[in-house]
């Protein structure tokens, strides 16, 4: 008996940002994580079709958090439209230096 399932998490991110959304688009439970990675690129195949930029994998879990269940949530449409928004910019970006922080006995604490 395998006493591993796998659940499939896909997500979307801008494409012309570092960011991605907080919502997974898709997450899907498979009885293996053969059938996950089996499923994974007809499922990415998909997602591509909502998003530009998708990444998804297959997370091994227990099977009794899948068992009796068939797992398969999808994101509500509206909210992938955050990724048609252009990227504001407030200008340009300032350097910063990392100090090391600062002992608190130098300050008489």
């Amino acid at each position: 008996m395998n006493s591993m399932a796998a659940l499939m998490v896909i997500v979307a991110c801008h494409p012309q940002d570092t960011t991605c959304l907080q919502d997974p688009v898709a997450v899907i439970s498979y009885d293996t994580d053969e059938a996950c990675y089996g499923a994974l690129p007809k499922e990415l195949k998909r997602a591509r079709a909502m998003a530009e930029i998708i990444y998804g994998d297959c997370f091994p879990v227990n099977s009794d958090l899948v068992a009796g269940r068939n797992i398969r949530q999808t994101i509500d449409p509206n909210k992938l439209a955050v990724l048609e928004a252009p990227v504001s910019t407030a200008g340009p970006a300032e350097a910063q230096a990392l100090m090391p922080p600062v002992p608190a006995e130098r300050y008489g604490e």
